[in-house]
Formats: C-alpha cells, sequence, structure tokens
C-alpha cells in the first residue's frame, strides 16, 4: 500500500468586540462545485514545513487584508480524517482570535463575500461545514466561546 497523502487545514473564527464572527462566503470553486458560494471561516491549507499557527495567520492575511499577531490566536479544536479511497490524511486545526476593533476586510478572489455575525446566532443562522459546526460545538460546550 502506498504511503498516506498528508494534509493540515487551519482554520480561524474571528471575533470582533461586538461579539460578532467573521463569515466569509467561497466564490465559484470549479474544482469543488459543492462548496461554492457556501459560508467559510478564513483560512486553508498548511504548506509544506509551515506550522498551523503561521498558516492560520498568513491564510487570514491572503483571504481577508487583516493583519493579526500570532500572539491572539488560540489553538481551540482539532480532528484529523482519513479518507480511504484518496489514502488522504486531513489534519484539521480551528483557531480562535478576539479583536479588539472590527477591521476593515479586504476578500481575496478565493470569495465573493463577507459578513459578520453575531455569536449568538452563529449555529441557526449559518449553513457551517460539518467540521466548523462540530467544532463550534465542542468550544461552546467547553465554554471557549
Amino acid at each position: 500500500m502506498a504511503k498516506p497523502i498528508l494534509e493540515s487545514v487551519a482554520k480561524v473564527l474571528i471575533i470582533n468586540q461586538k461579539s460578532e464572527v467573521l463569515i466569509l462566503t467561497v466564490g465559484e470553486y470549479k474544482a469543488r462545485p459543492d462548496k461554492s458560494f457556501k459560508p467559510d471561516l478564513p483560512g486553508g491549507l498548511v504548506d509544506y514545513g509551515e506550522t498551523e499557527l503561521a498558516a492560520v495567520v498568513r491564510e487570514l492575511n491572503e483571504e481577508t487584508g487583516i493583519k493579526a499577531s500570532p500572539k491572539l490566536f488560540k489553538l481551540v479544536y482539532a480532528e484529523t480524517d482519513f479518507f480511504e479511497k484518496e489514502n488522504k490524511s486531513v489534519s484539521k486545526f480551528l483557531y480562535l482570535a478576539t479583536l479588539t476593533e472590527i477591521p476593515v476586510v479586504t476578500i481575496s478572489w478565493e470569495h465573493s463575500g463577507y459578513s459578520w455575525v453575531p455569536l449568538s446566532d452563529l449555529m441557526d443562522s449559518v449553513e457551517l461545514r460539518p467540521f466548523y459546526r462540530h467544532a463550534i460545538k465542542y468550544c461552546f460546550s467547553h465554554r471557549l466561546l
């Protein structure tokens, strides 16, 4: 059997001083049409040799124009899935960063829009991917949010 492909993805819940979460909207995604125009969190793939924290800080800046100190980020959830058909293992990390202001958001070509959603409404008002939903429920149940 071939050696499995290993990938890591790092995402972040950005919360502003009004307890709102930054939700991005994926643009047209030709490789994965099922993800097109769906809610997303800032973040993405971890590059080879990069830490998850460095990746999420980099991706946040690339996708939103927000520059934030790594000191603001706290790892709050992680899980790993194995996809047998692809012989691929994907580790997913969710960070939390609370900002003291509402930053200017400049979305990248990957996204078609964004919104600030009240944290209290997040689970009921946004169609979150299963990983996001599970991780955020975990955070609520363990009083991390």
